[in-house]
Protein backbone atom coordinates (compact mmCIF):
# COMPACT_ATOMS: atom_id res chain seq x y z
CA UNK A 1 0.00 0.00 0.00
CA UNK A 2 0.76 3.65 -0.35
CA UNK A 3 1.49 6.09 2.04
CA UNK A 4 0.49 9.41 -0.39
CA UNK A 5 1.85 12.89 0.09
CA UNK A 6 -0.07 14.56 -2.34
CA UNK A 7 2.39 14.50 -5.11
CA UNK A 8 2.57 12.27 -7.53
CA UNK A 9 6.03 9.73 -8.03
CA UNK A 10 7.79 9.51 -11.59
CA UNK A 11 6.62 5.44 -10.86
CA UNK A 12 2.87 7.06 -11.79
CA UNK A 13 3.47 9.09 -14.00
CA UNK A 14 4.88 6.17 -15.75
CA UNK A 15 1.87 3.81 -14.79
CA UNK A 16 -1.00 6.38 -15.73
CA UNK A 17 1.00 7.67 -18.67
CA UNK A 18 -2.11 7.03 -21.34
CA UNK A 19 -4.18 8.69 -19.21
CA UNK A 20 -2.48 11.59 -17.93
CA UNK A 21 -2.17 12.17 -21.72
CA UNK A 22 -6.18 11.41 -22.04
CA UNK A 23 -7.44 13.85 -18.85
CA UNK A 24 -4.32 15.81 -17.87
CA UNK A 25 -2.20 15.90 -14.50
CA UNK A 26 -4.42 17.88 -12.33
CA UNK A 27 -6.88 15.73 -12.93
CA UNK A 28 -4.83 12.53 -12.48
CA UNK A 29 -4.03 14.45 -9.11
CA UNK A 30 -7.27 14.85 -7.83
CA UNK A 31 -7.76 11.11 -8.28
CA UNK A 32 -4.62 10.73 -6.60
CA UNK A 33 -5.25 12.34 -3.81
CA UNK A 34 -8.84 11.03 -3.35
CA UNK A 35 -10.95 8.66 -0.78
CA UNK A 36 -13.60 6.62 -2.05
CA UNK A 37 -15.74 4.30 0.24
CA UNK A 38 -17.58 1.15 -1.14
CA UNK A 39 -20.40 0.03 0.72
CA UNK A 40 -21.38 -3.83 0.24
CA UNK A 41 -19.55 -6.25 -1.81
CA UNK A 42 -21.44 -7.47 -5.08
CA UNK A 43 -20.43 -8.20 -9.14
CA UNK A 44 -20.90 -4.72 -9.95
CA UNK A 45 -18.87 -3.79 -6.90
CA UNK A 46 -16.08 -5.93 -8.29
CA UNK A 47 -16.15 -3.87 -11.62
CA UNK A 48 -16.20 -0.52 -10.56
CA UNK A 49 -13.35 -1.21 -7.70
CA UNK A 50 -11.07 -3.03 -10.54
CA UNK A 51 -11.40 -0.51 -12.90
CA UNK A 52 -10.56 2.94 -10.12
CA UNK A 53 -7.64 0.55 -8.88
CA UNK A 54 -6.10 0.16 -12.05
CA UNK A 55 -7.25 4.16 -12.96
CA UNK A 56 -4.73 5.03 -9.84
CA UNK A 57 -7.65 6.36 -6.93
CA UNK A 58 -5.66 7.50 -4.36
CA UNK A 59 -7.44 5.31 -1.66
CA UNK A 60 -10.52 2.68 -1.52
CA UNK A 61 -11.94 1.61 1.61
CA UNK A 62 -14.23 -1.18 1.48
CA UNK A 63 -17.13 -2.30 3.94
CA UNK A 64 -19.04 -5.40 4.03
CA UNK A 65 -18.24 -7.80 6.52
CA UNK A 66 -20.66 -10.45 5.37
CA UNK A 67 -19.03 -14.08 4.61
CA UNK A 68 -18.57 -14.92 1.63
CA UNK A 69 -20.55 -18.24 0.62
CA UNK A 70 -20.85 -20.71 -1.82
CA UNK A 71 -23.32 -18.97 -3.84
CA UNK A 72 -20.90 -15.94 -4.31
CA UNK A 73 -18.68 -18.09 -6.07
CA UNK A 74 -20.90 -18.47 -9.22
CA UNK A 75 -21.12 -14.75 -10.02
CA UNK A 76 -17.70 -13.08 -7.63
CA UNK A 77 -15.09 -14.13 -10.02
CA UNK A 78 -12.49 -12.47 -7.34
CA UNK A 79 -13.31 -15.24 -5.02
CA UNK A 80 -12.91 -19.05 -5.01
CA UNK A 81 -13.04 -21.95 -2.06
CA UNK A 82 -10.74 -21.28 -0.06
CA UNK A 83 -12.38 -17.29 0.63
CA UNK A 84 -15.71 -19.31 1.65
CA UNK A 85 -16.51 -17.81 5.65
CA UNK A 86 -14.20 -15.40 4.61
CA UNK A 87 -15.26 -11.42 4.92
CA UNK A 88 -16.64 -10.43 1.73
CA UNK A 89 -14.57 -7.33 2.25
CA UNK A 90 -11.41 -8.59 3.84
CA UNK A 91 -10.63 -10.85 0.31
CA UNK A 92 -12.11 -8.41 -1.99
CA UNK A 93 -9.47 -5.65 -0.99
CA UNK A 94 -6.54 -8.31 -0.61
CA UNK A 95 -7.58 -9.28 -4.45
CA UNK A 96 -7.84 -5.82 -5.92
CA UNK A 97 -4.17 -4.72 -4.63
CA UNK A 98 -2.50 -7.42 -6.82
CA UNK A 99 -3.52 -4.94 -9.86
CA UNK A 100 -2.11 -1.88 -8.16
CA UNK A 101 0.70 -1.78 -5.52
CA UNK A 102 0.56 2.26 -5.20
CA UNK A 103 -3.01 2.07 -4.39
CA UNK A 104 -4.06 2.09 -0.38
CA UNK A 105 -6.68 -0.40 -0.41
CA UNK A 106 -8.04 -1.49 2.84
CA UNK A 107 -10.85 -3.00 4.51
CA UNK A 108 -12.62 -1.11 7.17
CA UNK A 109 -14.32 -2.73 10.30
CA UNK A 110 -16.87 0.37 11.32
CA UNK A 111 -18.97 3.05 9.22
CA UNK A 112 -18.23 5.44 12.01
CA UNK A 113 -14.45 6.34 11.29
CA UNK A 114 -15.05 7.33 7.69
CA UNK A 115 -12.89 11.17 8.19
CA UNK A 116 -11.99 12.33 5.11
CA UNK A 117 -14.20 9.95 2.78
CA UNK A 118 -14.50 12.11 -0.82
CA UNK A 119 -17.30 9.62 -2.18
CA UNK A 120 -19.36 7.44 -0.63
CA UNK A 121 -20.61 4.47 -3.15
CA UNK A 122 -23.40 2.13 -1.69
CA UNK A 123 -24.38 -1.21 -3.95
CA UNK A 124 -27.86 -2.45 -2.99
CA UNK A 125 -28.09 -0.16 0.23
CA UNK A 126 -29.95 3.42 0.35
CA UNK A 127 -27.87 5.40 2.51
CA UNK A 128 -27.38 8.51 0.41
CA UNK A 129 -29.56 10.75 2.76
CA UNK A 130 -26.99 10.13 5.60
CA UNK A 131 -23.82 11.33 3.65
CA UNK A 132 -25.89 13.90 1.91
CA UNK A 133 -26.24 15.32 5.84
CA UNK A 134 -22.57 15.06 6.38
CA UNK A 135 -21.33 17.05 3.04
CA UNK A 136 -20.72 13.99 1.48
CA UNK A 137 -21.17 13.26 -2.46
CA UNK A 138 -22.54 9.82 -3.43
CA UNK A 139 -23.64 7.10 -5.21
CA UNK A 140 -26.35 4.65 -5.04
CA UNK A 141 -26.20 1.53 -7.26
CA UNK A 142 -26.99 -2.29 -8.24
CA UNK A 143 -27.27 -4.72 -10.42
CA UNK A 144 -29.49 -7.37 -10.72
CA UNK A 145 -30.22 -10.05 -13.65
CA UNK A 146 -30.23 -8.18 -17.19
CA UNK A 147 -31.31 -4.63 -15.23
CA UNK A 148 -28.96 -1.77 -13.21
CA UNK A 149 -29.85 1.30 -11.74
CA UNK A 150 -27.21 4.62 -10.60
CA UNK A 151 -28.07 7.52 -8.62
CA UNK A 152 -26.13 10.32 -8.53
CA UNK A 153 -26.35 13.13 -5.54
CA UNK A 154 -23.25 15.40 -6.18
CA UNK A 155 -25.13 18.03 -3.15
CA UNK A 156 -26.61 21.42 -3.87
CA UNK A 157 -23.93 22.20 -6.10
CA UNK A 158 -21.12 20.68 -7.75
CA UNK A 159 -18.46 22.31 -10.10
CA UNK A 160 -17.01 20.32 -13.33
CA UNK A 161 -15.16 21.62 -16.38
CA UNK A 162 -16.47 21.45 -19.54
CA UNK A 163 -14.36 20.33 -22.81
CA UNK A 164 -15.00 21.86 -26.20
CA UNK A 165 -13.43 22.31 -29.50
CA UNK A 166 -13.48 26.09 -31.40
CA UNK A 167 -12.02 26.60 -34.57
CA UNK A 168 -9.44 29.47 -34.14
CA UNK A 169 -10.93 32.00 -37.18
CA UNK A 170 -7.81 33.30 -38.56
CA UNK A 171 -5.83 30.12 -39.01
CA UNK A 172 -8.79 27.27 -39.20
CA UNK A 173 -7.18 25.05 -36.52
CA UNK A 174 -9.24 23.44 -33.74
CA UNK A 175 -8.64 23.86 -30.45
CA UNK A 176 -9.33 22.91 -26.91
CA UNK A 177 -11.76 25.48 -24.88
CA UNK A 178 -12.86 24.76 -20.94
CA UNK A 179 -15.34 26.18 -19.39
CA UNK A 180 -16.47 25.85 -15.40
CA UNK A 181 -20.33 25.01 -14.75
CA UNK A 182 -22.00 24.21 -11.82
CA UNK A 183 -24.60 21.58 -11.33
CA UNK A 184 -27.16 20.92 -9.26
CA UNK A 185 -28.55 17.90 -7.48
CA UNK A 186 -31.73 16.72 -6.12
CA UNK A 187 -31.34 14.24 -2.78
CA UNK A 188 -32.66 10.65 -3.35
CA UNK A 189 -35.80 11.56 -1.26
CA UNK A 190 -36.69 14.33 -4.01
CA UNK A 191 -36.21 12.27 -6.89
CA UNK A 192 -38.45 9.47 -5.72
CA UNK A 193 -41.34 11.43 -5.16
CA UNK A 194 -41.71 13.88 -8.18
CA UNK A 195 -44.41 13.43 -9.64
CA UNK A 196 -44.44 14.06 -13.47
CA UNK A 197 -46.57 16.53 -15.19
CA UNK A 198 -49.41 15.29 -17.24
CA UNK A 199 -49.66 14.44 -20.55
CA UNK A 200 -50.26 10.33 -22.10
CA UNK A 201 -47.97 7.47 -21.93
CA UNK A 202 -46.61 7.75 -25.57
CA UNK A 203 -45.39 11.49 -24.66
CA UNK A 204 -43.76 10.97 -21.46
CA UNK A 205 -42.14 7.71 -22.90
CA UNK A 206 -39.83 10.05 -25.44
CA UNK A 207 -38.83 11.78 -21.98
CA UNK A 208 -38.28 9.49 -19.28
CA UNK A 209 -37.72 5.65 -19.44
CA UNK A 210 -40.33 3.80 -17.56
CA UNK A 211 -37.41 1.34 -16.17
CA UNK A 212 -36.58 4.46 -13.80
CA UNK A 213 -39.50 4.38 -11.88
CA UNK A 214 -39.37 1.41 -11.59
CA UNK A 215 -35.69 1.44 -10.05
CA UNK A 216 -36.67 4.11 -8.15
CA UNK A 217 -39.21 2.15 -6.46
CA UNK A 218 -36.71 -0.97 -5.62
CA UNK A 219 -34.29 1.47 -4.36
CA UNK A 220 -36.60 2.57 -2.53
CA UNK A 221 -37.56 -0.95 -0.65
CA UNK A 222 -36.37 -2.78 2.36
CA UNK A 223 -35.32 -5.86 3.68
CA UNK A 224 -38.55 -7.13 5.64
CA UNK A 225 -40.52 -6.81 1.84
CA UNK A 226 -37.54 -8.39 0.15
CA UNK A 227 -37.58 -11.27 2.51
CA UNK A 228 -41.33 -11.98 1.65
CA UNK A 229 -40.86 -13.10 -1.69
CA UNK A 230 -41.30 -12.05 -5.21
CA UNK A 231 -45.53 -11.28 -4.86
CA UNK A 232 -44.16 -8.72 -2.32
CA UNK A 233 -41.46 -7.25 -4.17
CA UNK A 234 -43.84 -7.02 -7.14
CA UNK A 235 -46.90 -5.81 -5.03
CA UNK A 236 -44.59 -2.65 -3.82
CA UNK A 237 -43.45 -1.95 -7.08
CA UNK A 238 -47.04 -1.39 -8.32
CA UNK A 239 -48.00 0.92 -5.38
CA UNK A 240 -45.37 2.79 -5.61
CA UNK A 241 -45.87 3.43 -9.18
CA UNK A 242 -49.56 4.79 -8.21
CA UNK A 243 -47.99 6.98 -6.23
CA UNK A 244 -46.35 8.86 -8.48
CA UNK A 245 -49.42 9.66 -10.64
CA UNK A 246 -48.17 8.23 -14.09
CA UNK A 247 -49.93 7.68 -17.27
CA UNK A 248 -52.02 4.59 -17.88
CA UNK A 249 -50.59 2.27 -19.41
CA UNK A 250 -46.47 4.04 -19.38
CA UNK A 251 -44.98 1.44 -17.23
CA UNK A 252 -46.10 -1.89 -18.67
CA UNK A 253 -46.54 -5.59 -17.73
CA UNK A 254 -43.99 -6.75 -19.30
CA UNK A 255 -41.28 -4.99 -18.24
CA UNK A 256 -42.92 -5.77 -14.22
CA UNK A 257 -42.67 -9.20 -15.11
CA UNK A 258 -38.56 -9.56 -16.26
CA UNK A 259 -37.81 -7.09 -13.33
CA UNK A 260 -39.95 -9.51 -11.07
CA UNK A 261 -38.21 -12.60 -12.09
CA UNK A 262 -34.45 -11.00 -12.17
CA UNK A 263 -34.71 -9.19 -8.60
CA UNK A 264 -32.34 -10.87 -6.37
CA UNK A 265 -30.49 -12.28 -9.13
CA UNK A 266 -26.78 -11.17 -10.52
CA UNK A 267 -25.68 -11.62 -14.37
CA UNK A 268 -22.18 -11.00 -14.72
CA UNK A 269 -22.34 -9.33 -18.03
CA UNK A 270 -25.11 -6.55 -16.79
CA UNK A 271 -22.86 -6.60 -13.79
CA UNK A 272 -19.95 -5.34 -15.74
CA UNK A 273 -21.70 -2.86 -17.86
CA UNK A 274 -23.25 -1.19 -14.57
CA UNK A 275 -19.62 -1.67 -13.16
CA UNK A 276 -17.98 -0.12 -15.68
CA UNK A 277 -20.53 2.86 -16.18
CA UNK A 278 -20.49 3.42 -12.42
CA UNK A 279 -16.53 3.71 -12.45
CA UNK A 280 -17.02 6.24 -15.08
CA UNK A 281 -19.14 8.18 -12.90
CA UNK A 282 -16.88 8.26 -9.91
CA UNK A 283 -14.30 9.28 -12.35
CA UNK A 284 -16.25 12.33 -13.27
CA UNK A 285 -17.39 13.23 -9.63
CA UNK A 286 -13.45 13.31 -8.53
CA UNK A 287 -11.88 14.51 -11.55
CA UNK A 288 -14.13 17.15 -12.17
CA UNK A 289 -14.12 16.60 -15.80
CA UNK A 290 -17.72 16.55 -17.34
CA UNK A 291 -21.04 16.73 -15.36
CA UNK A 292 -21.80 13.14 -13.52
CA UNK A 293 -25.30 12.02 -14.39
CA UNK A 294 -28.22 14.01 -12.65
CA UNK A 295 -29.28 11.66 -10.97
CA UNK A 296 -30.29 8.89 -12.35
CA UNK A 297 -29.09 6.26 -14.75
CA UNK A 298 -30.68 2.68 -15.32
CA UNK A 299 -29.91 -0.60 -17.92
CA UNK A 300 -31.27 -2.76 -19.87
CA UNK A 301 -29.65 -5.58 -20.86
CA UNK A 302 -32.39 -6.50 -23.88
Amino acid sequence: MSQHNGVISKEEEALYDRQIRLWGMEAQSRLRNCSILFIGVKTVTLEACKNLVLGGVGRLSIYDPQPITQLDLETQYYFNESHIDQPKDKVLAERLAVLNPLVDIRAISSLDDVAGVDLVVSIGQQTTGEWRQKGVKSILADSFGLFGYIFVDCLDAHEYIEEGRTKDAKTGESEVVRSSKVATYKSFEESVKVKVAGGNAQRLARKYSPLVFVCQALATMDERVQAEGELAVSQFIRDALERRELPQGFVGDELLERVQASWGTEFVPSAAVVGGTLAQEVLKIITLKDMPANNWFTYDGL
